[in-house]
C-alpha cells in the first residue's frame, strides 16, 4: 500500500497511483482509483469532454475544492472511473474525498455541505438497465473496497437531462435538502406577470424607490479590483447579518472563505462564475455570486446592506435583476439554493428533491448507515434526529 498527503502533514493509505478492480464474474464493468489531486483532476481533464455533469462537478470546479477544501479538512481527493470494457467508453465517474472520521474511513462527495450538489459525471449514454447500474455499482464498492463508509448526499435526480443511476440503488433515500429551481420560459416582463399581483406590485415599488436613487445599477465585477472590492463587501455584509441571528457564517471557515474567494478569481477569468453587485448612491446595496453551467446559474452566496436598505428588500432585487440580465443573455435556469435559502419563497421556484446514498461497507459502519437511515425516517422529530448526530458526529467536507 502507498501513501498519500492529504494536506497538514496528514497521510492516508491508498492503493497506489490506479486501483483496478472488477467484480467476481469478470463483469464488463471495470472502476479504475485515481489517487491524490494531481492524479484525480488529470484523469478527469481526459475524460471530462465526453461526460455529462453539474456544474459542481467539473474540472474549475474541483480544482479549486481539492486545493482549498480538501486540503483544509486533511481529505484525500480520489476520483473513481468506471468503464465499459467492451466498448472502452466511460459510463461514469465519481469525485470523492476519502477522510477518517473517528475510527472510520469515510468516502464523500466533493462538495460544500451549504451549497450545491453532489453528482457523479455520466457518460453520453443514459444508464436505465437496473441489473447494468447494479453492476456498475459492485465494481465502484470493489474498487474503494478500502473506505469502511460512502456517503453521497444532496444527489439530483437528473444530470444533464440524463436520469441519475445511483439514486435507485438500495441505500438511497430522500435527502434532508432540496434544491429550488427556477425557469424564465418566455420574457422577464413574462415571467413577472405570472408571479401573481399583489407580488409584482411590490417587486415594481421597491424597483421604483431603487431607481429612484442616485445612479442605481446592477454591476457584474469584472476586474481584479472590482472582484476584490465586491467579495470583501460580500464578506462584511455576510458577518453582519449572520452575528445579528447567531447562525452560522460560511465565510468564517477559512478554507471556505479562500475557496469563495479564487473561484470568483478563477472562475470569472474561466467565464464559469459572476460576481453581481447592487448599487445606489455609490454604495453596494447588496451582492450576489453564483456559477453559470449549460445554460443554467446557480446561487452561491448573496448578501445585503443592513436595515438601512430594507425599503427596497434588496436580496430579492438582486435576485431579480440578476435574474433578469442573464435571461437576456440566454440563460433559463436558476438554482437558488438548498433548504436554507430565505430566498427560495415568492420566486416562483419549483422545489426539487435530492438524495442521498449511504452504504457501510463493513460492520464497523453499519451503525453511521443506520442512523442515517433512521434520520430519514424520523425526519419530523427533529429532536430526536438531532441526537442522533449528535452521538455520531461526521465529517463535512
Amino acid at each position: 500500500m502507498a501513501t498519500a498527503e492529504t494536506g497538514n502533514g496528514a497521510y492516508l493509505s491508498t492503493a497506489g497511483e490506479q486501483a483496478r478492480s472488477a467484480t467476481p464474474g469478470e463483469s464488463r464493468f471495470v472502476a479504475e482509483i485515481f489517487d491524490g489531486a494531481d492524479d484525480a483532476l488529470a484523469a478527469l481533464e481526459v475524460i471530462e469532454g465526453g461526460l455529462v455533469a453539474t456544474g459542481f462537478q467539473t474540472l474549475n470546479w474541483l480544482t479549486v475544492f481539492y486545493d482549498e477544501v480538501a486540503h483544509a479538512h486533511r481529505a484525500m481527493p480520489r476520483l473513481a472511473v468506471v468503464t465499459d470494457s467492451e466498448s472502452d467508453l466511460v459510463v461514469l465517474a465519481l469525485p470523492l474525498v476519502v477522510a477518517k472520521e473517528g475510527m472510520l474511513r469515510v468516502a464523500s462527495l466533493a462538495a460544500l455541505e451549504a451549497v450545491g450538489q453532489g453528482a457523479p459525471l455520466l457518460g453520453p449514454e443514459p444508464l436505465s438497465d437496473p441489473d447494468r447500474i447494479r453492476d456498475i455499482w459492485r465494481a465502484l464498492r470493489a474498487a474503494i473496497r478500502d473506505v469502511d463508509l460512502i456517503r453521497l448526499e444532496r444527489m439530483p435526480a437528473e444530470i444533464g437531462g440524463c436520469p441519475n443511476p445511483l439514486i435507485d440503488l438500495f441505500g438511497s433515500s430522500t435527502s434532508r435538502a432540496s434544491a429550488h429551481r427556477l425557469v424564465i420560459t418566455g420574457s422577464f416582463d413574462e415571467y413577472l406577470q405570472g408571479l401573481g399581483k399583489r407580488y409584482r406590485k411590490d417587486v415594481e415599488r421597491c424597483h421604483r424607490l431603487w431607481q429612484s436613487e442616485d445612479n442605481p445599477r446592477l454591476v457584474c465585477a469584472e476586474t481584479d479590483d472590482e472582484i476584490a472590492h465586491v467579495f470583501a463587501t460580500m464578506e462584511e455584509q455576510q458577518a453582519v447579518w449572520h452575528a445579528a441571528r447567531g447562525t452560522k457564517d460560511i465565510f468564517a471557515e477559512r478554507s471556505n472563505r479562500e475557496f469563495y474567494e479564487r473561484l470568483a478569481f478563477d472562475g470569472a477569468d474561466a467565464g464559469v462564475t459572476s460576481l453581481f453587485a447592487l448599487e445606489a448612491g455609490g454604495r453596494i446595496v447588496a451582492t450576489l455570486f453564483g456559477l453559470t453551467h449549460e445554460g443554467g446559474f446557480s446561487l452561491l452566496s448573496i448578501s445585503t446592506g443592513g436595515e438601512q436598505w430594507s425599503h427596497l428588500s434588496p436580496g430579492r432585487l438582486v435576485v431579480l435583476e440578476t435574474v433578469k440580465h442573464l435571461a437576456a443573455q440566454g440563460v433559463r435556469r436558476f438554482d437558488l439554493g438548498i433548504n436554507a435559502n430565505p430566498l427560495k419563497h415568492g420566486f416562483g421556484t419549483e422545489e426539487i428533491p435530492l438524495y442521498d446514498l449511504v452504504v457501510a461497507q463493513d460492520l464497523a459502519a453499519v451503525p453511521n448507515a443506520l442512523v442515517h437511515e433512521l434520520a430519514v425516517q424520523l425526519r419530523g422529530t427533529s429532536r430526536f434526529t438531532s441526537a442522533l448526530k449528535r452521538a455520531l458526529p461526521r465529517f463535512r467536507s
